[in-house]
């Protein structure tokens, strides 16, 4: 009877699907570099991911917050990714300075589930690929709306990777708008 329901079909609706694929995908990118990554519950900060440092430094455990969205459609424009599926009070959660840093991580994804990952014996290879940007020096937008689109530039060079994903950590690290 099982076998009926296996039909290759994927049982999550697309949007569900695509979003776990792409916490998925920060959560792989975390555990190659050794950090923690969980997920508050129940989500209600504008928070997707937390990643922390398994190490204490100067009498603190550091971690940062991530907000990830995914995207199959991706649009680029002078060096940047035009990401455009944010709204204003999402954008708002994610700007300013905070105690702990916030992060938004957009992972491009496939527009097909099935070539979201492949494998082989030695390897097992995720697409596409994730970026990162913080909007500590945005400004809040006045009455915000759930319901106007914010326009987010992300610099191409914003690549998340096991070392980018490390230097987040760093408190000197400079924050320049793209």
């Amino acid at each position: 009877m099982w076998r009926a329901a296996l039909d290759g079909q994927t049982y999550l609706d697309r949007y569900n699907h695509q979003g776990w694929y792409g916490e998925c995908f920060i959560q792989v990118l975390a555990s190659a570099a050794g950090l923690q990554a969980y997920k508050p519950i129940p989500d209600c900060t504008g928070v997707d991911l937390q990643i922390g440092l398994p190490s204490e430094i100067e009498d603190d455990f550091p971690r940062m917050e991530a907000q990830v969205k995914t995207w199959s459609t991706p649009k680029q424009r002078n060096g940047c990714w035009q990401y455009g599926r944010m709204d204003e009070k999402r954008f708002n959660l994610l700007t300013g300075k905070r105690t702990i840093p916030r992060f938004l991580f957009v992972v491009i994804v496939p527009p097909e589930s099935g070539s979201y990952a492949s494998v082989d014996p030695t390897a097992l290879t995720l697409a596409h690929a994730a970026y990162w940007v913080s909007l500590a020096d945005k400004t809040k937008i006045p009455d915000p709306s759930s319901k106007r689109p914010v326009m987010v530039s992300i610099p191409t060079t914003n690549l998340l990777t096991v070392e980018s994903l490390i230097q987040l950590f760093d408190p000197l690290r400079t924050v320049e708008s793209p």
